[in-house]
């Protein structure tokens, strides 16, 4: 009697909606996924050289007929593709329901074949695991984003605290902004600038409402700059992409302080401002020449913790979904 094989079908589904995913990303090449997966497995600690996925295992994946299939592949692929940690988490688990759901048609074909020599009535076997439906991970996701603002906005109000207590050359307040325009987008970094500013406002510091658009462009260079510019591509173009939105948020914050406070807006540089003015410089360049010198430490601080955060946020559901400009 010959052993009765599994049938493909379950896994033939998962692969026909992968290859949709594919096309739907921008039809992209399997070298390109596979060089993906290495870059995001260096990112977390990988060696290079265990990093490499070769390209026939990530065409192998897009193959129909297969009767099984690496799942945590297939979660690193649907990550490349540009899917979130959570759906990416289903598609795993849909992968491996649907090798159990394969060994149970086996065994119930060769259980019938028994029970048909017997006459013996085999027992059904039990229904697979159901996948969350897409609503719920809607929900979950929704969930997390929304304690993740309110997290951050806390952290910004942590650090603008600490920085009025001890009088700090800093500002400490974008640290939230930065980790949430990382994380989830830059919309939801600015979002969370301006509800720090302004619960900052109601707090009792209103010279800090001016302020609000220094934290949405912080917001918007950090997000959009992570994913067009340096996302998985090593450690200076980060280093660069802080440069950057430290200078953007000078730009916008020097005009500010000159136009509405005159300079003098209640910081610890101000003292420096004003030597600098007492010895002959101009009133804007002496605040350009301050502020961009502590904004860049701000923001290297603030961009590098927000990584760190970044790095224990990730794993529970959150993680760009912005998706990448295509390479």
């Amino acid at each position: 009697m010959e052993r009765a094989q599994a049938p493909s079908v379950p896994l033939d589904r998962l692969v026909e909606d992968l290859q949709r995913l594919r096309n739907t990303a921008g039809d992209v090449s399997y070298a390109e996924i596979a060089a993906r997966i290495a870059r995001t497995r260096e990112a977390h600690g990988t060696t290079p050289a265990a990093a490499r996925v070769a390209r026939s295992s990530v065409f192998d994946a897009f193959r129909p007929g297969r009767h099984r299939i690496n799942a945590v592949l297939v979660e690193e692929i649907v990550r490349a593709l540009g899917e979130d940690p959570v759906a990416a988490g289903l598609w795993r688990q849909r992968c491996l329901d649907a090798h159990l759901t394969g060994r149970r048609s086996a065994g119930s074909a060769i259980r019938h074949e028994a029970d048909a020599a017997t006459g013996l009535v085999a027992p059904q076997p039990p229904a697979a695991p159901v996948v969350p439906h897409a609503h719920d991970r809607r929900a979950l996701t929704m969930a997390l984003t929304i304690a993740l603002v309110v997290g951050c906005v806390g952290v910004n109000l942590f650090g603008d605290g600490v920085v009025d207590k001890f009088q700090l050359p800093v500002w400490l307040d974008m640290i939230g902004t930065a980790t949430a325009a990382i994380v989830v987008g830059p919309w939801h970094g600015a979002l969370v600038g301006v509800l720090t500013n302004l619960l900052g406002g109601l707090q009792g510091n209103p010279e800090t409402l001016p302020f609000l658009p220094v934290n949405v462009a912080g917001a918007l260079v950090w997000g959009y700059g992570y994913r067009w510019f340096c996302r998985n591509r090593g450690p200076l173009r980060f280093l660069v992409l802080n440069v950057v939105v430290a200078i953007s948020c000078t730009l916008v914050a020097v005009p500010i302080n000159v136009l509405v406070y005159g300079g003098v807006a209640g910081h610890a540089s101000d003292a420096v401002v004003g030597a600098l003015v007492a010895i002959g410089h101009g009133l804007w360049v002496a605040v350009f020449s301050v502020n961009v010198m502590y904004s860049l430490l701000d923001k290297l601080i603030a961009g590098y913790v927000a990584v760190l955060l970044a790095r224990f946020i990730v794993p529970l559901g959150l993680d760009c979904r912005v998706r990448r400009r295509p390479d």
